[in-house]
């Protein structure tokens, strides 16, 4: 769901300028005017709600303490509490990829923690370009929202951004910086450094300088955390006047986010990287403040016009986009503005060649092939080669990350195993892509591929269902091993398709190999639902 915003100051704006011109054009003297009536937020905005429940539990909004001076002994960086002022006029209305509701709102507090390090020691810049917004976060079962803190410190001026522009859920391509989570009382939960729209690192602070060197990463790769002195620092702005305080000196240690800890690195929710004893909802009455989790910053792809202006292409994504596992990695978007990192469009590409996927300034670009040929298939093979190209995009987001990825939860080794493992260093130079794919997610893409083809054109799956148990090529109905062949396609020549291939069997058992020859014909004889 876009932004959501309401212009409260219009009404008054309209009144005071039909009283200038009254006062022209009849050239009367000065009256005393009533003020313009205030319009105050109307209890029919989606944000009202959440504007009447925090002005009824804001005095409740505190993590339970754990211990009498908590914040004087504790390892833990916890900043100075202050009451926090929302502007409710300007505020993000979005959900989580879980279906969580979320209202993002600006801070209206002029007060702003800001941390210093020595190669970065301007404090007021960093906190003039800064945004601090409360995160809303309705709680899945329970009638109550439970809010967090986020700060956005972009790098340089180039990654400055209004309100409108960035939010916890739209990080465009071309920012960079840091971004850091709170508890509502101020408890250091996690930052996340991102260079250029990618998530890059993650980051938590302590009083102290860990001792000895933090060693990470998978099968022991020479992966280390980097820890850094920071002193954080309070910038009060009133007016003109700005004061600069200094408050605790702590230790960042910050990581590379595929280096953390595999059994949580991939699921894909920030709580994985909160400091310890933050367990999200961890139970108790309705009046109690636990800290949310929340996903990690997501990204979007655009549908360009050349695909959202071909009635059959915009039918065929949008079946796509639909099915549980593209949703997860993906969201697609029609509105073309700076919150994308990639971009979906149709282009002649080389004869035989159906899509590809490149990098283009930092944009993941998908390009289907607008030739006759190419498009003149059913819609379930066209749907085949746009998740195959989803599967290229989220492999390269993958290394620029690191690793850190939902399609695998340990995609570094098993990348690793695919390409340097099976095949040997000295044969980097073929498709490292189709490798990994062959061998860790054929499974995925097929089960993906039989979902749209069930629940989004259910006429033309059940007519292929008829048809191969009639034939006796599936007697029990279609299965998932029918779609994994259809994605073989495109995967020729890898370790896995070989090994496929050379499976011999006796008659009347059909081969693996030949099974897929006529899979691949009988794809040919599908339909085009989405028209022609």
């Amino acid at each position: 769901m876009p932004p959501y915003y309401k212009n409260l100051s219009r009404f008054g704006f309209l009144a005071f300028l039909a009283f200038f011109m009254t006062m022209n054009l009849l050239l009367t003297s000065c009256v005393d005017e009533p003020e313009a009536p205030k319009i105050e937020l109307a209890d029919r905005t989606p944000v009202a709600k959440v504007k009447a429940w925090f002005e009824e539990n804001k005095t409740k909004l505190r993590l339970p303490e754990r211990g009498s001076n908590l914040r004087t002994e504790s390892q833990e960086l916890i900043l100075p509490f202050f009451e926090k002022e929302p502007d409710w006029d300007k505020f993000h209305h979005y959900y989580f990829p879980d279906g969580r509701e979320v209202f993002e709102i600006s801070l209206e507090n002029t007060q702003k923690f800001v941390p210093s390090t020595s190669s970065d020691p301007d404090q007021e810049s960093l906190a003039k370009r800064m945004i601090q917004n409360i995160l809303f976060v309705k709680h899945p079962t329970e009638n109550r929202f439970d809010p967090l803190i986020v700060r956005y410190y972009p790098d340089e001026e180039t990654s400055k951004r209004d309100f409108k522009e960035i939010n916890y859920q739209m990080i465009d391509e071309k920012w960079s910086g840091w971004i850091d989570l709170f508890s509502y009382d101020e408890h250091y939960l996690v930052g996340f450094q991102i260079e250029k729209g990618q998530i890059t690192k993650s980051r938590t602070f302590k009083k102290s300088s860990p001792s000895g060197k933090v060693g990470i990463g998978f099968e022991n790769k020479d992966v280390r955390c980097k820890i850094m002195e920071t002193v954080w620092i309070n910038v009060s702005v009133a007016g003109s006047t700005i004061t600069i305080t200094s408050l605790d000196t702590t230790y960042s240690q910050s990581c590379s986010i595929g280096g953390l800890d595999s059994s949580t690195l991939n699921s894909g929710t920030a709580s994985n990287y909160y400091g310890d004893g933050y367990t999200p909802w961890g139970g108790g009455s309705t009046d109690s403040y636990y800290v949310p989790d929340v996903p990690l910053p997501k990204l979007t792809i655009y549908i360009d016009i050349s695909i959202s202006s071909d009635p059959r292409l915009s039918c065929i994504v949008d079946k796509l986009s639909m099915a549980g596992f593209v949703n997860k990695i993906a969201d697609f978007t029609k509105t073309k503005d700076i919150s994308q990192n990639s971009i979906i469009k149709l282009n002649p590409l080389t004869q035989g060649v159906n899509g590809q996927t490149t990098i283009k300034n930092g944009i993941y670009e998908i390009t289907i092939n607008s030739e006759f040929s190419s498009l003149n298939r059913p819609d379930i093979l066209i749907a085949r080669t746009i998740l195959h190209e989803l599967m290229h995009a989220e492999i390269l987001l993958a290394l620029k990350r690191n690793g850190e990825t939902i399609i695998d939860s340990e995609f570094t080794s098993n990348f690793d195993k695919s390409i340097n493992i099976l095949y040997g260093t000295s044969n980097m130079a073929s498709d490292q892509h189709h490798k990994y794919m062959a061998e860790n997610l054929l499974l995925t893409m097929g089960s993906t591929l039989m979902e749209i083809h069930k629940n989004s054109f259910p006429e033309d799956y059940n007519k292929l269902n008829n048809y191969v148990k009639a034939q006796g090529y599936y007697p029990k109905g279609v299965s998932v091993d029918f779609y994994i062949n259809l994605f073989w396609q495109g995967l020729e020549g890898t370790l896995a398709f070989n090994q496929m291939k050379s499976i011999t069997t006796n008659p009347p058992i059909i081969s693996l190999y030949d099974r897929f020859i006529l899979d691949g014909e009988i794809a040919k004889t599908l339909t085009k639902p989405c028209g022609n």
